[in-house]
């Protein structure tokens, strides 16, 4: 009898140790803070650095906040968080971020003019075999003379959304209503009014900020041409970031764009044959 108590409680331990994304790649803890600090994608330019962040300056330094200390995150999308600044002498030299909990760091390098002032957007892409759950981060930025602001933290929900043969997200800046549409090779389009076409599926509309929308084909996605574009549907006048993750077995894109006061933008065209993506 004990030798089937056994086996039972043996095969819960493997189903529970290997639970697989849609592509049967092994799922990621975001609670394990230093395999997601591996598998993050940061901005470009950025570097991990071991160790803990180098401390606050103190007294004169750079100060940052954050309007929100909570994001909402998906796989296979990214988290744009936001931060604003103040008190930069001279010019914004970068941000030090770090997921709670890790043995390293991320070091951003800041390569624009900056203000004494203003707001920053950090977008962190969410591979697609990261699981639900929470992920917090440590911000803090650093001006040209080295000196080093207070520390923010925001806190990451991840949720599970479709994925598969092709995946196509979307996230964006501030608490608008932007919607996401996809023209498949056959010319149906996908968006919140038409949520289902050639196996493709619109599984969250977004409609108070932020995002994610995403539009994923589980298997059976037809080669193509394929489209992807984003309506301004609050007719924000001061204008939208927005960034599209594209994702297919064996590929991986991140895409930027902007939409201003109401306008419609194409953000990419790729065709697809088979297992290849061409941008």
């Amino acid at each position: 009898m004990c030798k089937y108590y056994v086996s039972f409680f043996a095969i819960l331990f493997l189903i529970c140790s290997c639970k697989k994304d849609e592509l049967g790649e092994s799922l990621i803890n975001p609670s394990d803070s230093n395999t997601l600090t591996q598998v993050l994608i940061m901005p470009s330019g950025s570097q991990i650095v071991n160790g803990q962040p180098p401390s606050p300056t103190g007294q004169g330094a750079p100060s940052a906040t954050n309007p929100n200390s909570t994001a909402l995150g998906s796989n296979g999308s990214t988290a744009p968080l936001n931060f604003r600044y103040a008190n930069v002498q001279g010019n914004l030299g970068g941000c030090y971020v770090q997921v709670v909990g890790a043995n390293s760091y991320f070091n951003i390098p800041y390569n624009s003019t900056s203000g004494a002032s203003g707001q920053l957007s950090v977008p962190i892409g969410i591979p697609t075999n990261v699981d639900l759950g929470e992920f917090c981060v440590d911000f803090c930025i650093y001006d040209a003379n080295g000196r080093i602001s207070n520390i923010v933290r925001t806190c990451v929900t991840v949720i599970r959304l479709g994925s598969g043969a092709l995946q196509v997200s979307l996230t964006w800046s501030n608490s608008s209503d932007q919607d996401l549409y996809v023209i498949t090779p056959s010319g149906c389009e996908i968006h919140y009014a038409n949520s289902v076409c050639q196996d493709g599926l619109l599984d969250r509309d977004d409609l108070d900020g932020y995002g994610p929308e995403n539009i994923f084909w589980e298997s059976n996605a037809s080669d193509g041409t394929y489209e992807v574009w984003v309506d301004d549907f609050s007719s924000v006048n001061a204008g939208t970031d927005l960034f599209i993750n594209i994702n297919a077995p064996g590929t991986s894109r991140q895409f930027s764009g902007r939409t201003v006061n109401g306008n419609k933008v194409k953000i990419v065209t790729f065709q697809k044959s088979g297992n290849s993506i061409i941008f």
